[in-house]
């Protein structure tokens, strides 16, 4: 068991900026043109249906930058005996650097990434996750910082394994929306249907305006 009065460095790193810019210039390519195509169909309109489409675009640009400013706030730190750190949808966690018993730094292959992703995976002395950080998300060489600022010594694999070997190795590592594809096909057709939701307005205030 480690001793948690051993002095630590203090550690505090944040995601790949480029996620954020890359969430930034999707969400602009996604809706610019079915805006533009909404308002160019409805500038000439009376009846104020322009408004409603200027409302719906005011919401979703709120949305988009309450999740920009939400990223913002995500972070990993080593401070005052504790590793803590939260994600864009997840609140704060806190484990004690006492509780820590192993320490994991793993390479993976994840998705059509074109080269292996590390995980860095906290567990207790019983083998339960108590935190985990995702390569995808993370500088690797934040992960090699945050490692090394814990009071265990980590274990690192450089032979890197698929993702569904990751979870059988390490069971429990896994969060709860992970090795279901399930969920994945629920996410792509949800957007399939906002965007042809958006399209077929746009069809519709077009055909009314051209009296089609």
């Amino acid at each position: 068991m480690p001793d948690a009065t051993l002095t630590t460095p203090e550690v505090r790193v944040r995601p790949r900026g480029a996620l954020l810019r890359t969430a930034s210039i999707t969400s602009l390519l996604v809706t610019s043109p079915l805006f533009g195509a909404l308002y160019w169909f409805t500038a000439d309109d009376h009846d104020g249906s322009w408004a409603e489409v200027l409302a719906i675009h005011v919401v979703v640009l709120a949305l988009c930058v309450l999740v920009g400013a939400r990223q913002l706030t995500v972070f990993t730190e080593v401070r005052d005996g504790v590793l803590r750190g939260n994600g864009i949808f997840s609140p704060v966690e806190e484990v004690a650097l006492d509780r820590i018993a192993r320490v994991d730094l793993v390479n993976t292959y994840v998705g059509l990434t074109p080269g292996p992703v590390c995980q860095l995976l906290v567990r207790d002395a019983a083998g339960e996750r108590l935190f985990r950080m995702r390569g995808n998300f993370w500088h690797d060489g934040d992960l090699t910082r945050v490692a090394a600022a814990l009071p265990v010594a980590p274990i690192t694999t450089t032979e890197p394994v698929d993702l569904r070997d990751f979870f059988r190795d390490y069971p429990g590592s896994a969060y709860w929306f992970e090795n279901r594809p399930w969920i994945a096909g629920v996410g792509i057709a949800l957007g399939v249907i906002a965007i042809a939701g958006v399209a077929a307005g746009a069809m519709l205030i077009s055909g009314e305006r051209f009296g089609i």
